[in-house]
């Protein structure tokens, strides 16, 4: 396996965010450690050997591109719609629905979709299949994430999962790239490899609404973590 080097950013906010709610780091770890062993189990696709070789892929990718656009759940329809047809895609969790409702064909483009698995309906439409999932390990994350491979695990092509996760361990087969939301953490994979700010176009991001392709999620609670997303993205030289 060849060294693939990548430098993590703003994983300084994931224990500031835990310590605002009152979050438990052991409840990541515990996440965590369930589904490196979940996964595994009776799906050639998804053993570690599969999830290096689709690191290795989305590495590629990320390093051999410039631009980038990050997809977020505020996207309109004449956004998607704006969006050229070379271009290289992140997509933060059920943002998925916009592209699939307005443009099926940047499918293609899409260079992974990241998800703590709440993009509920839209990440279990099976037009995903062949989609690079950046599969994201939280305390909170479990049942979703159990509802999503229960399906994903049925279909003909799964879809090439990597963990993610926000804990300070070391982990060969799960990966700690920076940010906390779906969103920034989108935008904080492509940093953690290299990629400028100026090269990254946001759209669809606004930490005053919650969006129409949010999927399942507690309104109260999704206001503030977007208020924790805006301060990530601002960090890194954006404004929103």
């Amino acid at each position: 396996m060849q060294s693939i080097n990548f430098e993590p950013v703003c994983i300084e906010f994931q224990e500031k965010i835990r310590n605002y709610f009152s979050w438990n780091l052991e409840d990541d770890e515990k996440i965590l450690k369930w589904l490196k062993n979940r996964i595994s189990q009776n799906i050639s696709e998804w053993n570690e050997d599969s999830r290096r070789k689709n690191f290795e892929d989305l590495a590629l990718r990320i390093t051999s591109n410039d631009n980038f656009i990050v997809v977020g759940a505020n996207i309109t329809e004449k956004e998607i719609k704006s969006i050229s047809d070379d271009s290289n895609i992140v997509v933060a969790d059920g943002a998925i629905g916009a592209i699939i409702s307005y443009r099926r064909d940047l499918i293609k483009n899409i260079t992974c979709l990241v998800s703590d698995a709440d993009g509920i309906p839209y990440i279990i439409d099976n037009i995903i299949d062949d989609l690079t999932i950046l599969l994201h390990a939280h305390g909170h994350a479990k049942d979703n994430i159990e509802y999503v491979l229960n399906i994903w695990e049925k279909w003909e092509k799964k879809p090439k999962i990597i963990i993610s996760h926000q804990t300070s361990k070391k982990e060969k087969d799960a990966h700690n790239f920076g940010g906390f939301t779906d969103g920034d953490r989108g935008v904080c994979l492509l940093h953690s490899f290299g990629k400028l700010t100026k090269n990254i176009q946001l759209m669809g991001f606004n930490s005053q609404n919650i969006g129409p392709w949010s999927g399942k999620s507690k309104t109260n609670l999704k206001s503030e973590k977007l208020k924790w997303m805006e301060t990530i993205i601002m960090s890194l030289g954006y404004k929103i």
